[in-house]
């Protein structure tokens, strides 16, 4: 079995480090505090956070996580994030009596699947949600959970300017400021539109959670890993060549298991000693696996996006010259940008 993971939350033993970032978030939740957490995408932020709330669930903590991906609108927030503290379980009928009393825009139901097992809706009692039935709903977990330490992390939390802008984001932050017994995690990977929440005096957000940035793995870490993890299979990769991968993947800890998992696949059937040129050939395996989306999403930029890209693809040289597929082929026939390339292909 492939010993690298990537395209999906990452478990133990695939993945790995982030201790130090584990131990400071465990000790800051569990003292009663509010933490962001924000990174590029594709550095394990989701990861890292499930690994958490393992670790605080085994502890003895109660967790509830919610992506603001899944709200699209105060009614579909109000939805999805009632099922997300619905998770809980073990709160089911105190969820039902709470929301039946004391959320006067909601009726709460319990239906049943074909399978036999029970389902939780919502139906709505207002032709438009109140604030008082959203400020409700957003107290549901402290008033469940009352004195017990509970975590709630919200994920891609800079996705609450869809919801009714800084209307939403003013009622939220009045509300989660008097849940004593709940700490909450946010996490977000548009890091300037997270650290103007977080350190505009005018926002609400305002000095309401310690700030923490998820930066790249540590190298020598990196290379024990990538070393250990090909040696399972038999498989040699030297110090060296394994920091040309990391080197190749941008020391991005989705690139390195993406770029890891094509030469491991590549190696297994055919060598077993990895090499710098395996690795510039599974590379570009990878970018020509992507082509047609690429070429899709370079069809999308504007005219301006389009003639840098192609100066990147020539070194500044010919702007105007190339074809688009030209201009592909030369960006990720040199290392520095066919990095690039993978990272615009990835997101």
């Amino acid at each position: 079995m492939n010993p690298f993971r990537y395209g999906t939350v990452v478990q133990e033993p695939y993945f790995f480090d982030r201790d130090k970032e584990k131990r400071k978030i465990i000790d800051v939740v569990k003292g009663g505090n509010n933490l962001v957490l924000y990174s590029p995408r594709r550095y394990g932020k989701t990861s890292l956070i499930m690994n958490v709330i393992n670790t605080l669930k085994r502890q003895g903590f109660d967790c509830i996580y919610y992506d603001f991906m899944t709200a699209y609108s105060i009614d579909s927030f109000i939805e999805s994030y009632t099922r997300a503290v619905f998770s809980l379980r073990k709160g089911t009928r105190r969820l039902i009596n709470y929301i039946s009393k004391f959320i006067k825009g909601l009726r709460p139901r319990i239906t049943f699947g074909s399978d036999g097992s029970p389902e939780f809706c919502l139906e709505f009692l207002e032709p438009e949600v109140s604030n008082e039935t959203l400020e409700s709903v957003i107290d549901l977990p402290a008033k469940l959970v009352g004195n017990k330490r509970l975590i709630v992390v919200m994920d891609e939390f800079q996705d609450i300017h869809k919801l009714d802008g800084e209307n939403f984001e003013r009622i939220l932050r009045s509300r989660i400021q008097h849940h004593s017994s709940v700490s909450y995690v946010f996490l977000g990977s548009r890091t300037h539109i997270l650290r103007d929440m977080f350190n505009d005096e005018s926002r609400p957000f305002y000095n309401s959670a310690l700030p923490m940035n998820l930066g790249p793995l540590p190298r020598d870490e990196t290379v024990r890993f990538l070393k250990e993890r090909f040696a399972r299979s038999n498989i040699e990769i030297d110090t060296e060549t394994a920091e040309y991968l990391i080197t190749q993947a941008g020391n991005v800890p989705y690139y390195i298991q993406f770029l890891a998992s094509e030469v491991w696949q590549y190696s297994v059937n055919n060598v077993k000693r990895v090499t710098a040129e395996i690795i510039d050939l599974c590379a570009d395996r990878i970018v020509e696996l992507k082509g047609d989306y690429y070429y899709e999403l370079f069809d999308r930029l504007s005219a301006y996006q389009k003639k840098l890209l192609k100066a990147l693809a020539q070194e500044g040289k010919n702007i105007f010259r190339l074809t688009m597929r030209e201009s592909i082929v030369c960006l990720y026939r040199q290392p520095l940008k066919r990095r690039l390339l993978v990272w615009l292909i990835m997101g």
